[in-house]
């Protein structure tokens, strides 16, 4: 179900299972900063999960088991996410009724906007505007299929957790940019530390009522001047495209071009090897053509801009907004050379890569062997769901 953990922790563990690699991560946040205390990464197999479909459960219990191994990750609670067309993010407009009677008639509601049998998916909402006019009010809708949440929390046990939350990815990374700009709002999760009962159909609240407040006033003071950013995820095989704005998001879709796509157009126009490709992937093109590696991102990043543009197209038309002002990178392919320059200047808005690790305090020891900087963007959605603790109403 969706909802807040009902006890506050001074530690949690953040597993972000991508497509390539599956990254593992503790934070304690009892400090003025979080700290760091555990980190490991395992590579996944090409067939392990594709296109979002784990196909291969063994593979990825191992890779999960080989990273808490390597971290020494001691045996907590984690907390992880879910993506794909799986889960479903929308704000609705539907007839003004308190909280109670909304909770009642959400399902109703809910039958137009998601594209699933209503008793196969979990759900809930958060009021975001009480009174938009007409007798009406906004909502923002969160949906995940059942049999989803229960599978990845079945692999996470299998490997040897036990699943405190289980989140929207896209929330997670919403979550990591906006601590780090100091403008942190606490986003629903699916709460799985009841699925181990029968799994309830009725939902818990986004926000209990203190922090519900304090959110709709944060956003009502930061309304003029607040940015619609869109931060782009680029993972191994799907680029997560989340617009987002004084907390809320406002479109979230993905689309079917990541990391592997410009890998494999390294490989065929470069004459390189998968490994080397996927090292130029990440910014080292010291012995490739530096130009030539530019031109295949411009051309292979050129899908992503043709992909984000039916969201923005979708955000004129509804009145939401003429564009958007700032473009994040975080994910895998963050550090795909040229990439964030092309999609500022295709936008001629800034663009920049996000960096959760500087806002995080941590022993260098434990990257070991890697470069922060360059570690940092694909760490995005793990510190987001280990930070769920470190952002206080």
């Amino acid at each position: 179900m969706f909802g807040f953990l009902k006890k506050k922790r001074k530690s949690l563990i953040g597993l972000d299972i991508g497509s390539n690699v599956v990254k593992i991560l503790r934070l304690d946040v009892s400090g003025d900063r979080p700290l760091v205390t555990h980190f490991a990464m395992s590579d996944l197999p090409p067939e392990a999960i594709v296109d979002g479909e784990v196909m291969d459960r063994e593979l990825v219990i191992q890779a999960i088991q080989e990273c808490a191994d390597k971290a020494e990750i001691p045996n907590e609670p984690v907390a992880s996410a879910v993506a794909g067309r799986a889960v479903i993010v929308k704000k609705i407009v539907m007839d003004q009724m308190s909280e109670e009677d909304a909770r009642e008639a959400i399902y109703w509601e809910a039958e137009q906007h998601v594209p699933f049998d209503i008793d196969d998916i979990t759900l809930d909402f958060e009021i975001l505007n009480e009174d938009i006019g007409a007798d009406q009010m906004e909502l923002l809708l969160v949906a995940a299929k059942k049999d989803m949440i229960l599978s990845h929390a079945d692999l996470i046990r299998d490997a040897g957790f036990t699943p405190l939350v289980i989140d929207v990815a896209s929330f997670a990374n919403q979550n990591a940019w906006e601590f780090a700009s100091g403008e942190a709002v606490q986003l629903p999760e699916i709460d799985e530390a009841d699925l181990a009962a029968e799994p309830s159909d009725e939902m818990d609240e986004f926000l209990g009522e203190e922090e519900a407040d304090g959110a709709e006033e944060e956003t009502a003071a930061a309304e003029e001047e607040g940015e619609f950013v869109a931060l782009l995820d680029v993972g191994g095989g799907v680029t997560n495209v989340h617009i987002v704005k004084d907390g809320v998001p406002y479109f979230t879709r993905d689309l079917p071009i990541g990391v592997a796509q410009f890998s494999e157009e390294f490989q065929k126009q470069l004459g390189l090897t998968y490994e080397s490709a996927q090292s130029v992937s990440r910014g080292h093109i010291d012995d490739v053509d530096e130009q030539l590696v530019e031109d295949i991102v411009r051309t292979v990043g050129a899908e992503i801009y043709q992909g984000l543009e039916p969201s923005l197209s979708y955000l004129k038309t509804s009145g939401e907004t003429d564009g958007i002002d700032r473009i994040v990178l975080s994910g895998g392919g963050a550090h795909l050379p040229g990439l964030c320059n092309y999609l500022a200047e295709s936008y001629d808005i800034p663009a920049d890569i996000s960096d959760p690790l500087s806002i995080l305090d941590y022993d260098p020891d434990l990257f070991v062997g890697t470069d922060s900087e360059e570690l940092s963007p694909l760490l995005t959605v793990a510190v987001g769901l280990a930070l769920r603790e470190g952002v206080q109403s």
